[in-house]
């Protein structure tokens, strides 16, 4: 893990090199390189769909490169990419609401079938591929719940003003989410 920390610090030393010397697509490189596996796991748990969060991972850094200016630390640049994905799958799924789209049955096996192949070096890939999984049995609005309070720690008021759903009914639909969760996990062997 010593060479893994190293080679971050390295990488994470390399942007304000790059920026100084006003190469932002190095910049941009650089960050794709060390955070883009995250945020693509980030966008697929959000959107439960693989190909969308390909999309919305890209947009991310596209939107990356054009507000490059305000990466105030170079090592808080995971929390500013998340957030920017954060409001990017949130608008992804605005439009999914909005838009009613015929998927053909061709591009619905090409979904179902489509894993996941992103994972942490210092988690099982087997554990991270039955938690999307999982994830993708529940409904969009209680994959969204679950990565805005878990992943990223919002409280249900901040959740409820990205959402325009009230606290209260963020916590009911929190309470039949997790123990869905739990027994899908559980059906894979995995001890949640």
């Amino acid at each position: 893990m010593g060479s893994k920390v190293n080679a971050r610090e390295a990488a994470s030393e390399g942007v304000p090199e790059a920026l100084a010397a006003g190469d932002h697509g190095l910049a941009i490189e650089i960050l794709l390189a060390e955070h883009g596996d995250y945020i693509y796991g980030y966008c697929r748990r959000l959107l439960g769909n693989p190909i969308e969060a390909e999309d919305v991972a890209q947009t991310v850094f596209t939107q990356a490169l054009q507000d490059l200016g305000s990466l105030t630390d170079v090592h808080a640049a995971q929390a500013w990419l998340r957030g920017i994905a954060r409001h990017r799958c949130l608008d992804r799924l605005r439009a999914r609401r909005r838009d009613f789209q015929i998927i053909n049955h061709d591009d619905l096996r090409l979904l179902i079938d489509r894993q996941s192949v992103v994972g942490h070096a210092d988690r099982d890939p087997r554990v991270e591929r039955a938690l999307d999984e999982c994830m993708d049995c529940l409904d969009a609005r209680s994959r969204q719940l679950l990565v805005l309070r878990y992943h990223d720690g919002l409280s249900f008021e901040e959740i409820s003003r990205l959402t325009s759903d009230t606290p209260g009914a963020l916590r009911v639909r929190l309470t039949r989410a997790l123990p869905a969760l739990r027994r899908c996990l559980e059906r894979k062997g995995v001890r949640p």
